[in-house]
């Protein structure tokens, strides 16, 4: 909570910057940060553009500014070339090995692996350091290359259909992670779920048809129906996970 505070501070004091003629680069937000900025700016006369270097991306740098200009978000999309006939490597550990050189998470952007091709975005002012010593995810020893040409994050849902007593959100959180209510209700009070990007702390919290779950350690989901109650009286929900 204290971390959120410091943020919207930080959003404030670089508004009212941006509203004396400065331009304002932030490094790569996070969707509850990214939101926090949307909302904070609305109340100023500016501009709020976004890049995150990778099409569909989710962690995306913001550039704020009082008039129109020609802008470079200083992003920067490397290739991680490895052996792929003796290796493989997942994107926690291409996250866990950048976060290993000592890089702030706000100066990495999206992971995205494309079958075993894996990509990420980082920040230009990052990316030399990136380049020379970044070696090796875990045991994989690795070479990276500049990308020039758009690469795609898909973002694609499993889904499947639940039938539920309410549309509280406690009970949304158990079916979706297959967890107890109660320990739905835990992750809930303990600030562990966001819909929408926004934490909530109501166990009690309706949800609604297109709400967006993320859900700490669990993953992000989607409530993609909500269809008629059964004779039984209770509700058929249509839950995707993020994969």
């Amino acid at each position: 909570m204290d971390d959120l505070e410091q943020f919207k501070k930080r959003i404030h004091s670089a508004l009212l910057r941006a509203q004396e003629n400065k331009v304002i680069l932030f490094p790569f937000l996070s969707d509850r940060e990214s939101d926090i900025l949307l909302k904070e700016a609305k109340a100023f006369n500016i501009y709020v553009l976004n890049d995150g270097g990778i099409i569909n991306a989710e962690r995306k740098r913001y550039l704020i500014t009082p008039f129109k200009t020609n802008v470079d978000f200083k992003i920067v999309v490397y290739n991680i070339i490895y052996n792929k006939k003796y290796y493989s490597i997942s994107h926690r550990d291409i996250l866990g090995s950048l976060m290993g050189l000592g890089i702030k998470r706000e100066c990495i952007g999206d992971i995205v692996l494309i079958d075993k091709d894996c990509y990420f975005a980082c920040t230009e002012e990052i990316s030399s350091f990136i380049l020379e010593e970044y070696n090796y995810v875990g045991n994989t020893p690795i070479k990276l290359e500049r990308i020039d040409y758009p690469i795609i994050h898909e973002i694609n849902y499993e889904y499947r259909l639940c039938f539920l007593a309410s549309l509280r959100l406690d009970a949304v959180v158990a079916q979706a992670t297959g967890v107890s209510r109660k320990e739905a209700n835990e992750m809930i009070t303990l600030g562990l779920v966001m819909v929408n990007h926004e934490i909530i702390y109501n166990t009690s919290h309706s949800v609604a048809l297109n709400d967006e779950l993320s859900i700490r350690h669990k993953g992000h989901f989607i409530i993609n129906n909500i269809g008629n109650e059964t004779k039984s009286g209770r509700i058929k929900v249509e839950i995707g996970k993020r994969v």
